[in-house]
């Protein structure tokens, strides 16, 4: 897959599967490869070059427009994942068809949880992995009628959602490990970290996943509990969420997290935003 980011998310990650990949794999060429991407002008790549050598990234492939906006590039570069702090250019990206999110980092004084060698990625569902459909019935007419139309439904896999296309991208690289014996030490780990409860509305979610032939490592139904004190234990590099509370309680327990500013939730947000002067 390849990632363009604005801000690196824990490349050390990514370059160790890259590096059990060639051991397996001497001559596959599908690896992790991380693209920077600006709309600056060409000169500030120098700065670029001095930081990513300060911190020893291995970051190769740049990107820089000269102030035009970079989307339009994406898909020549066969991107899987747009990371950016700037909101506009991933709701651009999302438009495009590519999976993109605003990256969020703990505040200050709140400690990071330290990372893994192992890449761990935390998924939302509706929204997220799946698209908006169940959520609009949540928000018009209510739990009770969204677990009424979940069980009616339940045997009907859900649409995909804006970053079905990344998570099968993941998948396809651990079934590289599988293939080799490598299932227990696969250097990738990914999740599924939903609201849902998983008697009343959790079966048509995994079967949606089944339908698919996605296949994730772990799957947590919450039933409406925060997210953030799991996602601690959990110790993911980054956690993918279509709504900015889960985003907060992410955060506030370590969490690098991605809003994901897609479906209804986003225009009920907007619509309670009061207008400014």
């Amino acid at each position: 897959p390849r990632l363009p980011l604005t801000t690196s998310s824990h490349p050390q990650a990514l370059e160790n599967v890259n590096v059990r990949l060639r051991e397996l794999y001497p001559q596959s060429d599908e690896l992790f490869d991380i693209l920077l991407i600006s709309h600056n002008h060409a000169q500030v790549g120098v700065r670029f070059i001095n930081s990513i050598n300060h911190y020893g990234l291995n970051i190769e492939r740049f990107c820089l427009t000269g102030g035009n906006s970079p989307i339009g590039y994406l898909e020549a570069y066969n991107t899987n994942l747009y990371l950016s702090a700037d909101e506009e250019k991933v709701q651009e990206a999302l438009a495009e068809g590519i999976a993109a999110a605003t990256m969020f980092s703990p505040g200050a004084g709140v400690q990071v949880a330290p990372g893994t060698k192992q890449l761990r990625v935390a998924f939302d569902g509706d929204a997220v992995l799946f698209s908006d459909e169940s959520e609009r019935i949540v928000k018009e007419h209510g739990l009770d009628s969204f677990f009424e139309h979940e069980k009616k439904n339940v045997d009907q896999p859900l649409s995909q959602g804006p970053f079905k296309g990344f998570a099968e991208a993941l998948g396809r690289i651990q079934r590289k490990f599988y293939a080799k014996g490598e299932r227990l030490t696969c250097p990738i780990r990914t999740y599924l970290v939903t609201a849902r409860s998983a008697a009343s509305s959790g079966g048509r979610a995994l079967k949606t996943l089944r339908s698919w032939g996605l296949e994730l490592d772990e799957a947590l139904f919450l039933a409406g509990a925060p997210k953030g004190p799991l996602l601690e234990k959990i110790r993911p590099h980054i956690f993918f969420d279509d709504q900015m509370f889960h985003i907060e309680g992410a955060k506030e327990h370590g969490t690098v997290a991605a809003h994901v500013p897609f479906g209804v939730a986003q225009r009920r947000s907007r619509q309670a935003t009061p207008p400014r002067d």
